[in-house]
Order: structure tokens, then C-alpha cells, then sequence
């Protein structure tokens, strides 16, 4: 994995520093190219961190032979050998990177090589013979992209940072703030800079230099394909086995060494499968302490983590958090790397992790995506509860709701519990917006009331993923897909590469993804609410009773217990810098953590929230 920058200008921009802002993601080398095309500067930049052929035969910009056609590439093609094979046959290289292959590739055929593709992926193609540059991003959106244009420029970069540091202002996005409040980060493709946008998933961009103009793409979506759609219970298994097995191998492909977050948990237990055996692997959990868990009403990752590990003989190394790691400067460390703001607890144990790994591992296997393709969370469930209880006469589900929207959540046993009851009892009287709110990190009706308009400017956005008559679940797909899965990857992506580690995730590989978008419902979500059906009876032979029936815990912080605790509170919010905006509530962010010490309400994700955007805007805005 690498960082890559770059822009197309009327004038030449600061492209050393563009950059240099992506130190961390290619200390192995830098490269540049420079050209002049009609009236505009190209610059091309890419910092490498070397993963396949370390030597300097693999460094960027990469060139064709005839030097008409310039590529940079962060991330990698796992499928790159079997293509140099079938489609580069008798074709000289000069080094054994899969980034020459894919210059070849493009060669060959144009942007229609994109298909052929298994990996994860950003890249820029400067193509001097058609007078165009492409901007491409892998299927999921596991690597990321981003970009600006005023119409007489274009600057892209794998983080905001880089296009920064070309000249861009960066100004608050006052339209997305809500967003930001209500999903603790900025869903599809806007974030909170003003005017710097994602290049969406299985999207290219191509700037023309003829016309100057900027157009978008959209290269894959999974389809609806009937040789899966019926399939058995028990076929679909065998055929998930057989993709996972073979995603697992080919993501190990790597002239560094590798390693994996191991939290004890299904989709980790997965991974480590088929790793078994294999000594040179390390894996990586975090160890949450005791009396957090208590406060939380969470399990411990940790102890299934390490008995695991004692019974398959696996290198496991432990890395402790809680309130010594939640510290305002680690926040800010995050907050620095995370530039397309994210609020979410799982970062800091990501950095932490990866921080560790990095000692010993350059690559790191995740099981990011297992929940979203397979109905893991939660809030899934709730949706299954939803439409079984509403099937009920109002005089027996009226007052159940009442009941579940009085609970007081941070109090007593069986808080885990209570939290998701209590979304049900007080979200049940909207509309189809309400299948996402059971969804969203944290409390809605909370999020919206600090900023001072009301909640009516957000139920149109979560409504339209759910159109009235359609299976909601079809919509949850939608939803999660283009937006929590979307956040999940960013953090992940930008907490490994801090650390000069490349994240790599089995579970997204494309294969995988369409099987699950053809299975029905209830291999993945049964009509009983046993989550993640199908992985479960797959791996049952495989893995330990304990794995795959143990609750499901959370990887992030345990912000619940410690930002009830005010010593900690005081530390790392300052109310009083709300006052600067005419946006916020001061009066409403008071009663959130008013409710939130109380117990009546879980507002741990909101108040991380305004913490992390308190200190992005100091760090990039103010």
C-alpha cells in the first residue's frame, strides 16, 4: 500500500509538500512526475511503502514503454499473477510487481481492464495519448480517494491532508454537520471540507484535457445472478468455504511480513482458520480492562482471544486499552491521520494495534465487512423485531414500546441489552426512517437536538434508502453499504497506514460480496434473529463451540463507562467552544451529557463525537 497525490492546474502548486503529507503511508520511497499538457501543469506523486519486489524495480511513477501512458497505484491486485498468465503471455517485465502488470493490462485494453481486477485499489492513470487522466477506486472502497475541482483544476490525493497541502482552503461544510452528528462521520461521498469530495466505490473519474471537463463512472455493482440465488443453505456454505479459503490465500500474497486483528470473535476466528499452521503469522487483540467491561455490559474479547490461541498454537500479542489510552493528545494523534472526520471508539484500538503490529508486521489481515455482508449487528436484529412485533394488535404493542423507551440504560444488568430495547420503544413511531435509526451509532432523537434545526432535515435522507413496500432489509443493504461500511473502511485504512501497515480485508473481496448480495435473508439473519446464520453453521466444524455461539462484543474504546466519568470529560471537551457557532445548542449538548451521566440515555458516541470535532476543526478549519 502507498499514498498517491497529484493535480492537473493552470499554475504549478506545491507538489513536495502534497507529498509529504503522505510520509506515512510510503516511507520506502518517493517518485514524481512533472509534464506540461496544452495550458495546464501535471504533476503525478507517490510515496511507496514496498510490499511485493522491494527493489527499486517496483518504485512509481511507473511508465509504459514509449513513456505515453504514467500510472501511481496505492494498494494491491491479488489476482495479478493469474492475469500476467492468462492475458501478458510472452510480454517482457522489468520487475515483479502487480503494478506492472496493471500499466500492461491497461495497454492491452483500456479502461475495461478494471473488470479483470481482484483487489483493492486507488489509482491514477495519466493517459498522454487520449489526453485524459483516470482516477480509479476498487469495487468496495477499500483504499481511498479523494478530490477537488473549481473547473480549472483538479487535485486528488488518498487523504484530504494531500490536497491541503496543495493550496486548497480548508472551510467547513456547514451542510454536512448534521450528518456528521447524526452518523459520527460524513456518509456516502461528501465530507466536512467544503468542496472535497470521495471518488465513490467501482466509480473512475476521467479529466479531459481537450474539453476540460470531469466525468464519472460507475464500473461494477454486484448483480442479481440466479445460479445463486438457488442455491441450498448448505450449497452456499460450501461455496463461501470455498471463496473465503481462497480470499484468505491470496491476501497473504506479500514479500513482508503479515499479521492479523484477532479479537476471539466469528469473523476473526475465520481468518485465523485458515492461517493455522502458518508460524510466521502474528495476531493482534486489544484487552479491554474489568471494570469497564462491567460499566459497559460488554464481554471480553480478549478471553476468548487467548484461549483461542492456546488451542491452535497461534502468536498472539495482547495490547491493553481503557482510560490511560483515552488520553486528549492520542485523540489528536488520530484526529491528525483521520482527516476525513471520523467519531468512532474502534479507531483508537485500530491505532494502537497496527502502532504494535508494525514492529513485527507490514501487512495486517481485518475482518471488516463479515457484519454488514452477513446481518452481524445488532440493529439487524432490531429490524427483525420491528416487523415481527408490528404484526401485533397496537392495544398489546403500544404499551411495550412505552416500556422499552422508559429503560434506563446505563443502569442494572443487561445493559448491552436495554440499549437497543430502548431504540426500539422510542424510534417504532416513525416512518421507514426508523429502520435506519435502529442502525445509527448512538441515540438519534440526541444527535439531532444539539444542532439547532430539527430532525425533519435528516428523516427525508434515511427514508429514501427505504421506499414504502420494499423488504426493508433490501434498503438496510443499501444503507449500510454506502454509508457505516464506508466509515468502517476509512478509519481502519487511515489508523493502519499512520502506522506504515497495509490493511487487508478477506471478507470484501468481490467474490464474496456478490454470493451474500444473492443469499436470501434468513441464511444470513434466521427468522429466530441468529445472526450471521451462514458463517456460523459453515464454520461450526472448524472453529470451537465458544467462538461461534459467544455474544458479540464491540472492538472500540469503552467510551460508555469513561466518558461518564467527569475527570475524563473535563479533560477532553470544551463546552464553551460551541459558543462560537451558530449551528450547536450549548443548552442541548449540556442535557446530552447530563442524560448520559444519569444512565437514561447512551450518548457516549454523540459526546466522542463533539470531542473529535472539537479538535479537527482546531487542527484543519480554525
Amino acid at each position: 500500500m502507498c499514498g498517491i497525490t497529484g493535480y492537473i492546474s493552470p499554475e504549478d502548486k506545491n507538489g513536495p509538500a502534497m507529498l509529504e503529507a503522505l510520509h506515512h503511508r510510503g516511507p520506502d520511497h518517493t517518485g514524481n512526475y512533472s509534464a506540461q499538457i496544452g495550458d495546464h501543469k501535471v504533476y503525478l506523486g507517490h510515496k511507496r511503502l514496498s510490499i511485493i519486489d522491494l527493489s527499486v524495480n517496483g518504485h512509481q511513477p511507473m511508465k509504459n514503454a514509449d513513456g505515453s501512458v504514467i500510472l501511481v497505484y496505492n494498494g494491491e491486485v491479488y489476482n495479478f499473477q493469474e492475469l500476467k498468465q492468462t492475458y501478458l503471455k510472452g510480454q517482457s517485465f522489468h520487475s515483479h510487481t502487480d503494478t506492472e502488470v496493471i500499466l500492461k493490462l491497461y495497454e492491452l485494453k483500456g479502461i475495461g481492464f478494471l473488470e479483470l481486477l481482484n483487489g483493492d485499489f486507488a489509482i491514477s492513470i495519466l493517459d498522454t495519448r487520449t489526453n485524459k487522466l483516470h482516477l480509479i477506486r476498487d469495487r468496495m472502497g477499500v483504499k481511498p480517494l479523494y478530490f477537488y475541482s473549481n473547473g480549472s483544476e483538479l487535485l486528488f490525493g488518498s487523504e484530504i491532508k494531500s490536497i491541503l497541502a496543495g493550496g486548497v482552503s480548508a472551510r467547513l461544510n456547514t451542510a454536512c454537520l448534521r450528518q456528521y452528528f447524526t452518523f459520527k462521520y460524513v456518509p456516502e461521498n461528501n465530507t466536512l471540507f467544503k468542496d472535497i469530495y470521495r471518488l465513490p466505490p467501482a466509480h473512475y473519474l476521467t479529466y479531459d484535457f481537450d474539453t476540460g471537463s470531469i466525468t464519472t463512472h460507475a464500473y461494477w455493482k454486484p448483480q442479481s445472478r440466479s445460479d445463486y440465488q438457488n442455491l441450498s443453505m448448505k450449497e452456499s456454505g460450501a461455496l463461501l468455504y470455498e471463496l473465503l479459503e481462497d480470499a484468505c490465500r491470496i491476501r497473504l500474497v506479500a514479500d513482508v511480513p503479515v499479521g492479523t486483528f484477532f479479537s476471539g470473535g466469528l469473523d476473526s476466528s475465520i481468518i485465523a482458520h485458515f492461517l493455522k499452521g502458518n508460524s510466521k503469522i502474528d495476531h493482534y487483540c486489544a484487552v479491554k480492562d474489568e471494570r469497564d467491561l462491567k460499566k459497559e455490559g460488554t464481554t471480553s474479547d480478549s478471553f476468548y482471544a487467548q484461549k483461542l490461541a492456546r488451542e491452535w498454537e497461534l502468536n498472539l500479542h495482547l495490547l491493553p486499552i481503557g482510560g490511560e489510552q483515552l488520553s486528549p493528545d492520542l485523540i489528536r494523534e488520530t484526529v491528525r491521520y483521520n482527516d476525513d472526520i471520523i467519531a468512532d471508539g474502534s479507531q483508537i484500538p485500530s491505532y494502537l494495534i497496527t502502532r504494535q503490529a508494525a514492529e513485527k508486521s507490514t501487512v495486517i489481515l481485518s475482518g471488516m465487512g463479515a457484519d454488514e455482508l452477513f446481518l452481524g449487528y445488532a440493529g439487524h436484529q432490531l429490524l427483525l423485531l420491528d416487523q415481527h412485533l408490528n404484526h401485533l394488535p397496537d392495544s398489546m404493542i403500544k404499551p411495550l414500546f412505552r416500556y422499552f423507551a422508559s429503560l434506563n440504560v446505563g443502569k442494572g444488568s443487561f445493559k448491552a441489552y436495554k440499549r437497543y430495547l430502548q431504540k426500539l420503544g422510542n424510534y417504532n413511531s416513525y416512518g421507514t426512517e426508523r429502520f435506519a435509526m435502529y442502525n445509527i451509532v448512538g441515540d438519534f432523537e440526541s444527535s439531532v437536538r444539539i444542532l439547532n434545526s430539527g430532525p425533519e432535515s435528516m428523516t427525508p435522507f434515511l427514508a429514501s434508502y427505504f421506499p414504502e413496500g420494499e423488504d426493508p432489509f433490501e434498503g438496510l443493504i443499501r444503507f449500510e453499504w454506502n454509508n457505516f461500511l464506508v466509515k468502517n473502511l476509512h478509519y481502519t485504512d487511515r489508523m493502519s497506514m499512520a502506522n506504515s501497515v497495509e490493511n487487508r480485508v478477506p471478507f470484501l473481496d468481490h467474490r464474496i460480496v456478490e454470493l451474500a448480495f444473492n443469499m436470501k435473508r434468513t441464511y444470513k439473519l434466521s427468522n429466530k434473529g441468529v445472526s450471521k446464520r451462514i458463517l456460523k453453521d459453515t464454520f461450526a466444524p472448524h472453529l470451537p463451540d465458544y467462538i461461534t455461539r459467544r455474544r458479540k462484543a464491540g472492538f472500540g474504546m469503552p467510551l460508555r463507562s469513561l466518558l461518564s466519568e467527569k475527570q475524563h470529560l473535563d479533560k477532553l471537551l470544551d463546552i464553551e467552544f460551541f459558543d462560537n457557532f451558530n449551528e450547536f445548542s450549548v443548552e442541548e449538548i449540556k442535557l446530552v451529557i447530563e442524560q448520559h451521566r444519569k444512565g437514561t440515555k447512551d450518548n457516549s458516541a454523540l459526546i466522542y463525537a463533539l470531542i473529535t470535532f472539537q479538535e479537527w476543526y482546531k487542527m484543519y478549519i480554525d
